[in-house]
């Protein structure tokens, strides 16, 4: 009897990069002082990016990524799991971190790389498993905030050119990211809508959402809201 051989499927592999820094006090969350001061900010936030390293090795992905400052991968290495990989950032400011964080994983060989920040500690897994989906067949997915950033971008190759001519930490940046993408002839498509906690507002939407939300969600977060007795509050 013949034996018919089978096709091996190669094995798509990819990754999920988070910015994120060490927390430090001053360098962290300084939009949050007040109300909070400069080392309940720092807590916080290191609540905050303990909770996304652990939803992103919760993706079971190839590769999960802590994209950082240069200086501070000692103190995060002494934070994270062991099994994140720490990469620190090249050049200056945030274009050239991005540009180099995902050229550094597609030359890894990485098919599909999504990045997301460290300042949305309930976002769910679904809106990360929905852009690494629509890559298949769009160049680009990004998730948008609520005020007018976005909190999310995926590639299935390295197209750097959308982090081009962008206002920072404006309003514009979601726009102006989309606007590059149709300029390069890019075939994008937004996920689900989200929020970054740095704001005053924000950090009292975040105590009205967990207190909706299973105990099980941003479990580093609640605790840290736990110790400056910032418990949840009712909607």
């Amino acid at each position: 009897m013949r034996r018919v051989a089978s096709a091996t499927l190669p094995t798509m592999r990819r990754a999920l990069l988070i910015v994120g820094k060490a927390p430090e006090p001053g360098q962290t969350k300084t939009r949050l002082v007040p109300p909070l001061t400069p080392d309940e900010a720092t807590e916080l936030y290191r609540g905050f990016l303990l909770d996304c390293v652990g939803l992103g090795l919760d993706l079971g992905w190839e590769r999960v990524s802590v994209v950082h400052p240069a200086g501070s991968g000692h103190v995060l290495a002494e934070l994270l799991p062991p099994r994140v990989t720490l990469v620190e950032q090249s050049g200056h400011g945030l274009r050239d971190a991005l540009s180099s964080a995902f050229d550094r994983h597609f030359a890894e060989g990485f098919d599909r790389v999504v990045l997301i920040g460290s300042d949305n500690p309930t976002l769910p897994l679904e809106p990360i498993c929905s852009a690494c989906r629509t890559l298949d067949d769009h160049d680009l997915s990004i998730g948008p905030t609520i005020d007018g950033g976005w909190y999310l971008i995926g590639m299935r190759a390295a197209q750097l050119g959308v982090f081009e001519n962008i206002d920072w930490s404006t309003p514009r940046v979601f726009a102006q990211t989309l606007a590059r993408a149709h300029q390069l002839g890019l075939r994008v498509r937004a996920v689900q809508e989200w929020y970054d906690v740095d704001e005053p507002p924000d950090l009292e939407r975040l105590q009205r959402d967990l207190c909706g939300l299973a105990s099980t969600v941003a479990p580093h977060t609640r605790a840290a809201l736990e110790r400056l007795s910032l418990t949840p509050v009712s909607r």
